[in-house]
């Protein structure tokens, strides 16, 4: 397995569940993290915790749904990081409503931030990675978009969107030597899927997929894994 210390990582969604368990995994790996969050406070704080491992942290304050915003936060990350080696794409927002009680307005906000965000991201990292011929981009997809389920229409079509998309540039992407992947968890343990329903220790926690995340990124570069499932091991239901 290759030696990661030293890279470069942007996380988007970096100050809490996966994308900050995911920056605290790379920082011990010897990983400088740039954290991309829209609550100016919550990623001040993230930044001291991940700065005790000893690495450069950034915090870089603003919206993936935003075209000029992301422009804006990559060029401010490369005033820094002279090159970015890892790109996780974590930010995303969810949902649970049937589809006849749906609203236009929160359909277009999913997409914005869960495959727009993917997508201006991508737009302003890959020429980097592809000028230097090499890089890793990791994009959060979901059991959700895999399979549907009552009330998750919305929220599935994106992340569906999500593994098109992944797909696609993955294949362009291979020329250039770039390793371009999706994850799709199911439930994890975070304030994403808000109360849950089943005994927090079975649940998948979010150090969990970071654990995943950093030992795919450790692989030979000559290898990669093109998507993974997640699932908790034995779910146990809370008592009633």
């Amino acid at each position: 397995m290759q030696n990661i210390e030293g890279k470069n990582a942007v996380i988007t969604g970096g100050t809490r569940g996966i994308g900050l368990a995911t920056a605290h995994a790379l920082a011990k790996e010897g990983v400088n993290v740039a954290i991309i969050g829209r609550d100016r406070d919550t990623l001040d704080n993230a930044q001291s915790e991940l700065k005790q491992h000893g690495v450069e942290v950034i915090a870089a304050n603003g919206d993936v749904s935003n075209s000029e915003d992301v422009v804006t936060m990559i060029q401010s990350i490369n005033e820094v990081f002279d090159t970015i080696d890892i790109l996780i794409n974590n930010a995303g927002v969810s949902g649970h409503t049937a589809f006849l009680d749906s609203e236009e307005a929160t359909f277009r906000k999913m997409m914005d931030v869960n495959v727009f965000g993917i997508y201006y991201m991508m737009q302003e990292v890959l020429p980097q990675m592809s000028e230097k011929g090499a890089g890793d981009v990791i994009n959060i997809s979901s059991m959700s978009g895999l399979k549907a389920t009552p009330g998750s229409s919305l929220y599935s079509a994106t992340k569906y969107a999500v593994i098109g998309l992944t797909e696609g540039v993955m294949q362009e992407m291979r020329t250039h030597n770039i390793r371009v992947s999706y994850l799709t968890p199911s439930a994890v343990l975070t304030d994403f899927i808000g109360e849950p329903k089943l005994e927090q220790e079975s649940m998948t926690h979010a150090e969990d997929i970071a654990d995943i995340i950093a030992s795919q990124l450790k692989l030979n570069q000559r290898t990669f894994i093109k998507t993974s499932q997640m699932w908790a091991t034995n779910p146990i239901q809370k008592d009633q």
